[in-house]
């Protein structure tokens, strides 16, 4: 009987400072890339997945070919990997963010890179290798329609090594926006596509009948790029009985009846890149849709409707000062966020940014793109050092998950977000005594 050939597809951890990996018995929340791959392979392969983050690569187990997702965190990692499979005759192609903007450098650790999407272009890829003729770049010539995807193999994983419950699944692909910071817009050629509706609501209730998971993570960049759709997908999800996750940006909030069938359908956390609360640094990265005036109100909105929520914020940009770090502080204090994350900007190559910090002589780390650390500031900011900046978000991480902050937010007095917001600031604030990036758990 032929023997199937076998393929490794790996999601590689963070490095520390001293480049050793990263490694936890259990991590927050599951990938989609991995089991969506396996989902893109077909049968006549014998697929493996491995969370480096969770267990250790088997380097000599008879492995015919290797696959990487690689993003930029992790960059360092994946290249560490590519080196180490393929001093042993090992064929290795990278994906994902970071070996797209930086193909040239991945082609250095890998045999083949595929730039963007890989449904259209993964099984020709397979096909190639097989017959001994594998591309150094695989680049689809049209991007996917999302139509009939396949479902992914979360089975495939280690689900019980997870702590957060909940099954990632896409609904649409890009970002209507353009950020000059973000990488997405890049990636997706700047569309944003949907998926059809009726599609999601199967593969959420195949996922029920293999897993039993009830829990699930839109992993979307900006699910309510068109309200229209996420209205008609808010609707659908109602009837399933389900909790969800999700991603949106805070202008969202203005739609009432989002809310309510967000709401109404599941949804227990949704994740907000305000970014700054100072509009001029806003509009240094081009985040337009953003209006701080409006942020207390559309906040609020979340309270109303008994949606928790987590903020991101980017310090560093060029209209930052260095009394961004406390006026951000009082803000969330003063609105009595449950959650949130703090980092500096990161030039990504390939980036309206990095080209504007390029050209300015601003970049202070040629290899910038591997970076271990959200805190760490690769560039010269305008109206401060780069030393400011990575005191100041670390202070704020220390400070907005200290005991006493938590205490005013969450307990003074109760409120809806107090049980969600304890538990998971808990973890942030037992991390933050131990110098731990929050980011890290997930």
């Amino acid at each position: 009987m032929k023997t199937k050939p076998r393929i490794l597809l790996i999601q590689p951890t963070t490095v520390h400072l001293d480049r050793t990996p990263h490694k936890t018995r259990r991590r927050l929340i599951i990938g989609l890339m991995l089991p969506l791959m396996a989902g893109l392979t077909p049968p006549e392969y014998d697929v493996t997945l491995c969370d480096e983050r969770l267990e250790d690569v088997d380097f000599d187990a008879g492995w015919d070919l290797v696959g990487m997702t690689t993003t930029i965190g992790a960059s360092l990692r994946a290249y560490q990997l590519g080196d180490e499979f393929r001093k042993r005759g090992i064929p290795v192609v990278m994906g994902g963010f970071h070996a797209t903007l930086q193909t040239e450098e991945a082609l250095k650790h890998a045999d083949a890179v595929v730039q963007g999407e890989s449904d259209y272009v993964w099984p020709q890829l397979l096909q190639d290798w097989r017959d001994g003729k594998l591309k150094r770049i695989y680049k689809a010539d049209k991007l996917h329609d999302l139509k009939g995807l396949p479902r992914p193999r979360h089975e495939l994983l280690k689900l019980k090594r997870y702590l957060f419950k909940a099954l990632p699944i896409q609904a649409t692909r890009g970002c209507p926006y353009r950020c000059s910071f973000c990488e997405i817009p890049v990636f997706y050629g700047g569309t944003f596509r949907t998926r059809p509706v009726g599609e999601i609501v199967e593969e959420i209730k195949q996922n029920i009948k293999i897993t039993g998971f009830r829990r699930f993570q839109f992993i979307d960049d900006q699910i309510a790029g068109k309200h229209r759709f996420a209205r008609e997908l808010f609707k659908a999800l109602i009837p399933l009985n389900i909790r969800f996750s999700c991603l949106w940006t805070i202008n969202s909030n203005h739609d009432e009846e989002l809310l309510d069938l967000a709401a109404k359908a599941g949804v227990f956390h949704v994740n907000i890149g305000v970014e700054s609360i100072n509009q001029d640094s806003l509009l240094s990265i081009s985040k337009v849709q953003n209006h701080v005036k409006d942020y207390k109100r559309l906040l609020q909105r979340l309270k109303d409707y008994g949606i928790y929520y987590s903020l991101n914020f980017l310090f560093g940009l060029d209209e930052d000062t260095p009394d961004a770090f406390d006026k951000t502080l009082q803000f969330l204090h003063e609105v009595k966020a449950p959650e949130a994350f703090f980092n500096t900007v990161t030039p990504r190559k390939g980036t309206p940014m990095r080209a504007q910090l390029e050209a300015e002589g601003r970049v202070i780390v040629p290899d910038a793109d591997m970076y271990t650390n959200n805190f760490v500031c690769m560039f010269i900011p305008k109206n401060m050092t780069p030393r400011q900046v990575e005191e100041g978000v670390w202070r704020c991480t220390k400070t907005f998950y200290s005991a006493k902050s938590m205490f005013k937010r969450l307990l003074m007095p109760p409120n809806k977000y107090t049980i969600q917001g304890l538990t998971e600031n808990a973890l942030f604030w037992y991390g933050a005594k131990r110098h731990i990036d929050p980011v890290d758990y997930y």
